[in-house]
């Protein structure tokens, strides 16, 4: 027998009698730890981590083209701007919940059938297309739904999100235009002084934060490193647009751009409120209807995409894309353009500023970087054969070296756009390879670094595990540090922890500063376990069992221990503090190759890269 339940109490409670076996399908540590608490210690819980993993790297490639051949039929810019069509795991979560489906279909096909398999689904879009493929292949099973009653609840909370959100949106932009104003930006000001006539710009975008920034407001900047004085040198006239990321404290940024001497344009500096309220009058008000998507690999997912299509509705974050083509239609009224160059990652955003700066700037060159390490798995980078020259995309991506080249080529980015530099954000120009071996072996007390990652599932079920491998204070101290850009409160809300231990220390320092105190590092997925090889300091890698692993290391043989368990990361962490000198300098010569193959160091050569003349 085969049992799909939500996880609630009294479902779950009512089939404990005839559970063997049971698994829980659903990004929420918390709701996991909850239903294994109901279930107790009898039925055998199924480890889900290598079975997922498993599963989304056979899913991947035809997910890919499966996204692609979408967007060839319908090819507008409602599509192009869609999160289905990003693919970006930390927006949609389309392809993880096929997976889940996938997965789950896996475990029914290995069921004995003298044995009741309960499959515990968080999400009911993932229930119904798994109950679907049951239903296709008669196989006998039991679905138990939410009461109308939730069902009718959930309805009225998306609807106060929508409106919230919304509400939040319009207050937000309404805010920025009139700030940005208020300290003297316009569509044509940079730095508080109208862009000078005759001009060919480079505007060089970046997504800013506090931490762009130091104690004392100095501008640094932390994805292009040294590029834009480096541009500067070689006479081109440089501009930073300043996008403010959310949450971030946009009047005090606003004034440190202005006190920093830089050229600097704001884009809700070229907004005006009428041009605001027609974006904020053409948003939806009727949630999509629920139609028939194609199928995926037999699978019917249509209620799967239909939800995400749902999210889309809920949160307007494709309106502040389309808004983009008023800004850069403001600028052209002012300045002329020489190219545009920004962080790419494949984001809606980017597609929006490449259409928009097609139409308004056709001689422009536009440039994407690819700033970060990528695996795989992060498959907004990459497009199929069938969707190339209809997505908006840039005329060059310039690549943190030969192994992200090769990556992005096997993954639908022609060789005529792709151009191979050096890691301008890592290092500023010195070799990676330079930094200080770490030779602490062997130490009395394990000092473990554990660096959570920005998907909050990932980050609440390393946090969690973590604290149950290292409770033995005589032996470990544990040192956490949160992704700057996801609140700690919320992760540590998820796992819930009420209170940590007094080995345990939250610390907001560099990842650089905190692994000078550390014998080892603990992640799922982030840039510090890169960061931690090039100072010689060993890394364990976590792999979950409610995320899709996205660690760009997975391909690298002998460079990072995945465990799985509480035991096995304990255990991992012993064995690579207790290593010989001799052993250690050889792994350091190992992990210091790796990573000047991920991100080797720059030279004038990658300058030349970004140069518009170069481009075209």
């Amino acid at each position: 027998m085969i049992m799909l339940i939500p996880p609630l109490r009294r479902p779950v409670s009512s089939a404990i009698s005839r559970v063997t076996q049971w698994a829980c399908l659903g990004a929420s540590i918390r709701t996991r730890e909850t239903v294994a608490q109901w279930l107790g210690s009898g039925p055998q819980e199924i480890a889900l981590s290598d079975l997922l993993q498993q599963t989304a790297e056979s899913l991947r490639t035809d997910y890919i083209d499966y996204i692609g051949k979408l967007g060839v039929e319908r090819d507008s810019v409602d599509w192009w701007f869609s999160s289905l069509s990003e693919k970006i795991p930390t927006i949609s979560n389309a392809f993880l919940h096929i997976c889940y489906a996938a997965a789950a279909v896996e475990l029914c096909r290995r069921r004995k059938h003298a044995d009741t398999l309960v499959l515990i689904v968080e999400n009911p879009a993932v229930r119904q297309a798994i109950a679907a493929h049951l239903r296709e292949r008669n196989e006998p099973f039991v679905e138990v739904h939410e009461s109308v009653v939730r069902q009718l609840a959930q309805t009225i909370r998306d609807w106060v999100e929508m409106l919230a959100r919304r509400l939040y949106w319009m207050g937000r932009q309404t805010a920025r235009l009139i700030t940005s104003r208020a300290l003297g930006f316009s569509a044509g000001v940079m730095n508080g002084a109208v862009a000078p006539g005759g001009r060919q710009w480079v505007l060089l975008h970046n997504c800013i934060s506090a931490r762009y920034f130091s104690a004392q407001g100095e501008y640094r900047d932390a994805y292009f490193g040294q590029l834009r004085q480096e541009l500067l040198k070689r006479g081109l006239h440089v501009a930073v647009v300043a996008t403010v990321l959310s949450h971030s404290p946009y009047r005090r940024i606003l004034g440190w751009l202005k006190r920093s001497g830089m050229a600097v344009l704001v884009p809700e500096a070229a907004l005006t409120l009428p041009s605001l309220f027609r974006w904020i009058r053409s948003l939806p008000l009727r949630p999509p209807a629920k139609r028939a998507w194609p199928r995926f690999r037999g699978l019917d997912v249509s209620d799967i995409l239909t939800a995400v299509d749902r999210m889309d509705w809920i949160n307007p974050r494709a309106s502040t894309v389309r808004m983009i083509s008023d800004v850069v239609a403001q600028w052209r009224r002012h300045i002329d353009l020489r190219a545009f160059i920004y962080t790419y990652e494949g984001q809606a955003w980017e597609r929006g500023y490449c259409r928009a700066l097609r139409e308004q700037y056709p001689q422009a060159s536009l440039i994407g970087y690819q700033h970060a390490t990528v695996s795989p798995m992060w498959m907004s980078h990459f497009l199929s054969g069938s969707e190339w020259g209809k997505v908006p995309f840039p005329d060059r991506v310039v690549t943190n070296g030969r192994h992200h080249y090769d990556l992005l080529r096997r993954n639908g980015i022609p060789d005529r756009v792709l151009a191979c530099g050096g890691a301008i954000r890592y290092g500023a120009f010195e070799s990676v390879s330079r930094m200080p071996d770490h030779k602490t072996l062997t130490p009395p007390v394990i000092r473990v670094l554990v660096t959570l990652s920005v998907l909050p599932a990932q980050a609440a079920e390393l946090l969690l595990v973590a604290l149950r491998a290292f409770s033995d204070r005589q032996m470990f101290r544990v040192t956490l540090k949160f992704h700057p850009h996801f609140p700690a409160k919320r992760v540590i809300r998820e796992a819930g922890i009420d209170s940590f231990p007094s080995h345990v220390a939250i610390r907001e320092e560099s990842v650089s500063d905190l692994l000078r105190d550390a014998d080892a590092v603990l992640y799922t997925y982030t840039a510090a376990a890169i960061e931690a090889l090039a100072h010689g300091v060993p890394i364990v890698h976590f792999a979950c069992s409610c995320d899709i692993d996205l660690d760009p290391l997975a391909s690298f043989d002998g460079i990072r221990v995945s465990t799985g368990t509480a035991e096995e990361l304990r255990e991992a962490v012993l064995a690579v503090t207790k290593v010989s000198a001799e052993a250690h300098e050889a792994r350091v010569r190992r992990w210091r190759e790796v990573v000047n193959l991920l991100l080797p160091p720059p030279d004038e050569k990658t300058i030349d890269l970004f140069m518009p003349e170069n481009v075209r």
